[in-house]
């Protein structure tokens, strides 16, 4: 039943009541196959109602990602750098199935895929990204340098440029970056970036640029979390489309990518510096069998993390960046 999903979910989106007969009937399965869909789509954190004699609801109306939606909200320079753009309902990660591309020996230059559920998304250091179907706009998009402009640490910064202005185009405000690749909204985490890398450290370099962002989570999901997150729809002073947003995350994206390419605008060092939220404040850093804490100072230019340690200032390349003391 796998292959009825997006059949099913785009006429359940509309938040209405639809009798397990009728969508059988629209989808020329068993009502039982319409069962085990529902429940599948809960499994994936959808909330969906079953009304006793009349049918199935979703408990909030939704607005599904599409890929020719997004493509039409592209500038004509920027449809000019993106290949194309899928959309899936449900994959293990975005990021790995770019990177199985590659392993194919297949081109992913310029491609953006899109998902509504990952089963297995992943954050840096190997952890989980946990995004139930539908909350967020996630999507991993594909890249390559024949010559690399910049280090791959000041990538992941830059990367985090990116997204910081697609939010701020969106009057989205309070907007911040963490060393390396959390987006944070007013302390709180709204987002994050993982980059894989394939290739030579000067080039040529394959890159999957992996893009998470909260848009609208259940109470019972920020719960779960175990961080102080948000997402757009609780901040936003409007209601924003999850496609409008995808298109604008994307654009700017390419935007600095294709900067880079041609060697414009490769030092946005200052730029991620003015969106720094954590500059000047005590945290500790977790590394491989070892704790630093120290007072947070930024970073260098390039892109390593600078942290006071009773006085004396370290950089580091790698780690990751705690305020929980």
């Amino acid at each position: 039943m796998k292959k009825e999903y997006p059949s099913l979910l785009r006429i359940i989106s509309d938040g209405n009541v639809h009798s397990g007969e009728v969508l059988a009937a629209k989808l020329g399965v068993s009502r039982v196959a319409i069962w085990k869909s529902i429940q599948s789509l809960r499994n994936m954190g959808l909330e969906i109602s079953a009304i006793s004699g009349k049918g199935y609801c979703l408990n909030t109306k939704l607005e599904l990602l599409a890929g020719s939606d997004i493509n039409n909200m592209l500038s004509e320079k920027i449809k000019r750098f993106c290949r194309d753009i899928n959309v899936v309902l449900k994959i293990k990660s975005t990021n790995s199935d770019l990177l199985n591309r590659l392993n194919e020996r297949k081109s992913i230059h310029g491609c953006v895929l899109l998902a509504e559920y990952q089963s297995d998304g992943r954050g840096r250091r190997n952890k989980k990204w946990y995004s139930p179907i539908a909350s967020g706009i996630c999507f991993s998009l594909g890249w390559r340098f024949e010559l690399m402009p910049i280090s791959p640490g000041l990538l992941s910064l830059y990367m985090g440029v990116a997204i910081a202005r697609a939010l701020d185009s969106l009057e989205i405000e309070g907007i911040g970056l963490k060393w390396p690749n959390d987006i944070i909204v007013k302390n709180h985490k709204i987002g994050g970036i993982l980059l894989d890398i394939r290739g030579e450290s000067a080039g040529p370099l394959d890159i999957v640029i992996g893009v998470g962002v909260n848009y609208k989570l259940a109470k019972k999901e920020i719960f779960d979390i175990n961080q102080p997150v948000t997402d757009i729809s609780s901040i936003s002073k409007k209601s924003l489309s999850r496609n409008m947003i995808a298109a604008s995350l994307i654009s700017n994206i390419f935007e600095v990518l294709s900067d880079l390419q041609v060697g414009l605008n490769t030092n946005l060092v200052d730029e991620w510096r003015k969106y720094d939220c954590y500059s000047e404040k005590e945290a500790k850093l977790i590394l491989a069998g070892e704790e630093i804490t120290g007072i947070l100072k930024g970073v260098n230019e390039q892109g390593a993390l600078l942290i006071s340690v009773d006085g004396e200032l370290l950089s580091y390349n790698s780690g990751e960046v705690s305020l929980r003391i």
